[in-house]
């Protein structure tokens, strides 16, 4: 008998259903009471959302299809699943990616019109037909290489499938590091370091003058964010693309600092003379339903 199929939906909650509905805080409550139009927005965004959710649902539904609801900041796989289904954005794809391994995925972005979204191939509109294709073995998948982290030669759980900023705890402040690519090794100051996957080329790294890369790409880039240039500095190490065999090394040079993985949930903490490593995996590849032509 063959198995039923299983579909784990990762949903996020909005900011109205977080801080208005959940925990009623009383500035943006007096806001809304106001009708301040941000506000507003606010809540508009959250019927939208509500919407995109029960659109995914009723799919699932009239598929007769088995399936989880998981928040994304309680998500614990410890099923099966065929499919993980996204409803979001990116930040909400990006948290469930986290738990994903061989399981494909299928990102529905559930705001279109304020939300980004680049690894959602779906909304709520287009879902119904995805999930179809996709159930029948018709929805091609683009294979994305994650980053894989050790600390003190010690390899982390964690993996970036965006981008990994190293950086001060404190935003105001200086970041002191030495970096080592290859065999150059430099001590730099900066604003913080990224190091970014091929698909998180067109994010935060683009942003900082890093370069756009084909999202299936087999190589991943640095780039020091705002290099201090002064009489002492010379600086060489000042970004590039990497293949898959080379490592950036950080040396933390200072008393406190951070490792965030892909965006501010998953934070690594540092200390002074912590050694972070950083390489691309080329090894178990998420599966991302929908996005064969990405760039």
């Amino acid at each position: 008998m063959a198995r039923r199929v299983r579909i784990l939906v990762v949903y996020k909650k909005d900011a109205y259903q977080q801080y208005l509905q959940e925990q009623q805080d009383p500035h943006l409550s007096r806001l809304l009471h106001h009708g301040h139009p941000d506000v507003l927005d606010m809540q508009r965004a959250h019927t939208v959302h509500e919407e995109a959710m029960e659109a995914v649902v009723l799919a699932l539904r009239q598929q007769g299809l088995d399936f989880d609801l998981a928040y994304r900041a309680d998500l614990k796989v410890t099923k099966r699943y065929e499919m993980v289904v996204s409803v979001g954005g990116d930040g909400t794809f990006l948290q469930a990616a986290r738990s994903v391994h061989n399981t494909p995925m299928l990102g529905v972005n559930s705001d279109p019109a304020r939300s980004e979204a680049v690894f959602c191939a779906a909304d709520q509109r287009s879902f119904p037909r995805l999930l179809q294709q996709a159930l029948r073995g018709r929805l091609p998948a683009l294979r994305l290489y994650r980053l894989r982290l050790s600390l003190n030669g010690t390899p982390l759980p964690q993996r970036a499938l965006n981008d990994v900023l190293v950086v001060h705890d404190d935003p105001a402040t200086m970041s002191r590091y030495r970096l080592r690519i290859g065999r150059r090794e430099e001590a730099q100051k900066t604003s913080g370091l990224w190091v970014a996957t091929a698909p998180g080329s067109s994010s935060a790294v683009w942003a900082a003058g890093g370069r756009r890369l084909p999202w299936g790409a087999k190589v991943f880039q640095y780039r020091p964010r705002e290099l201090y240039r002064g009489r002492l500095s010379r600086n060489r190490l000042t970004g590039g693309v990497l293949k898959p065999g080379v490592q950036a090394r950080v040396t933390w040079l200072m008393r406190r600092g951070s490792v965030f993985v892909d965006g501010p949930h998953v934070r690594i903490p540092l200390r002074f003379a912590d050694v972070l490593e950083v390489g691309l995996s080329l090894a178990d590849p998420l599966r991302v339903l929908g996005l064969s032509g990405k760039l």
